[in-house]
């Protein structure tokens, strides 16, 4: 019998999430992680993939190494985040409705950086059993149906050009649904890596087929989760994705990392919200000493502090409302709100240049306003249907 509290996301304390760091460094390090990617790669589950013409090797070869020196690139120098459960469902919330805006860059809160959620904001089902048929650790007829949640995303300005081979130009390609092809090499935008949890098959039978080890044998659930800990760093890869400068956001694909990136976006722009509609409010917890020694022989030029982010006390919700929310939350997908967030956040298009609006050279920004509760305080709250009280009969 599966044990529900096995198969929870449980967030780290904040003050981990440097150790965390430096075990996704040492990770990316590692050849077996080469090894993992290259099978992906085969697998097709790369969605920004590089290539180098006529260097002597396999293209998943050359783009495992790319790919990794880019992700500690990215990991060397960002800033770390941590979204606390309240500021999670928050951006989820307002996150319903897409952005407004195109994508802008100067809404990162850092050129590249690592966040950390407290609760997922989202996750998908799969099979992975069918998911590793087409690689070398597939087994025939494996089957273990999971839900993977999404929990953390680093990211970074684009600039693949800082990883060119001596021995022939890069090339990236974009591989996604509806915009496959070469990247132009003017290209601008954010590249964003979004994480799962690593050791979640917790709660299937043990027996469970999932596929083939290295050596032949039958790989189980039971077998993973016996090597849960000694397996690397708490987060995994999982998917990655461009935001293209001044660019649109649709309507948002349920499941997909178009989703994720629609709740990531929201979340720099409640961060960046200031002024009488702020909505974050932020605590910096410093690393200690020897842990920032270990960080600099690392290569880490980011900062090891962490920036705990949490929702302003002018709008956040009783301890009660996100107790009750957080019980109903599965903890493997993203969390509801219906106690938090009654009346649930929305996005108002504010034009920055009043003057120039008739003309139509303003520029306009997303500004997050609080979903209210017209009447007196203390009263009722009324979310039904409008009804209309009539004080004597009308007329036919």
């Amino acid at each position: 019998m599966s044990d529900p509290s096995r198969l929870r996301w449980t967030p780290p304390d904040p003050t981990q999430l440097p150790e965390w760091r430096a075990q996704l460094l040492d990770h990316l390090d590692d050849d077996r992680t080469r090894t993992t990617m290259r099978a992906a790669l085969q697998a097709g589950r790369f969605t920004i993939v590089p290539s180098v013409p006529g260097i002597g090797a396999s293209d998943e070869s050359v783009a495992s190494i790319l790919l990794t020196k880019c992700e500690r690139r990215r990991l060397e120098s960002a800033e770390l985040y941590y979204a606390t459960p309240d500021m999670t469902a928050l951006a989820l919330a307002a996150a319903h409705t897409p952005p407004t805006e195109p994508v802008t860059l100067s809404r990162l809160p850092s050129e590249s950086g690592l966040i950390v959620f407290g609760e997922p904001i989202g996750g998908y089902t799969e099979d992975a059993g069918a998911a590793l048929a087409n690689t070398p650790f597939g087994r025939p007829n494996a089957s273990a149906v999971i839900t993977t949640p999404i929990v953390a995303a680093s990211w970074s300005v684009w600039d693949p050009g800082e990883v060119n081979l001596d021995r022939g130009e890069v090339r990236w390609f974009h591989k996604g649904a509806g915009s496959s092809g070469l990247i132009p090499a003017d290209w601008s935008g954010v590249w964003i890596t979004f994480y799962s949890p690593r050791g979640l098959f917790s709660g299937l039978p043990p027996e469970t087929v999932i596929g083939t080890m290295r050596d032949g044998m039958v790989m189980t659930a039971g077998m993973i989760d016996a090597n849960r800990e000694a397996s690397g760093p708490p987060l995994g890869w999982d998917n990655e994705m461009l935001l293209r400068e001044g660019a649109p956001f649709g309507p948002p694909v349920p499941d997909t990392t178009d989703r994720w990136a629609h709740v990531l976006y929201t979340a720099w722009q409640l961060m960046a919200q200031q002024g009488k509609s702020r909505w974050a409010e932020v605590d910096e917890i410093p690393r200690a000493r020897s842990g920032a020694k270990r960080d600099r022989r690392q290569g880490v030029t980011g900062s090891s502090a962490v920036r705990v982010v949490r929702v302003h006390s002018t709008h956040r919700p009783p301890p009660q409302a996100a107790q009750d929310d957080a019980q109903a939350s599965t903890g493997r997908r993203e969390p509801q709100w219906s106690c938090r967030w009654p009346v649930r956040p929305y996005r108002r298009s504010t034009c920055m240049d009043p003057r120039a609006h008739a003309e139509g050279g303003c520029r306009h920004e997303d500004r997050i306003v609080s979903g209210h509760i017209k009447g007196p305080e203390g009263a009722p709250l009324r979310t039904g249907e409008t009804v209309h009280l009539w004080d004597q009969q009308p007329a036919d």
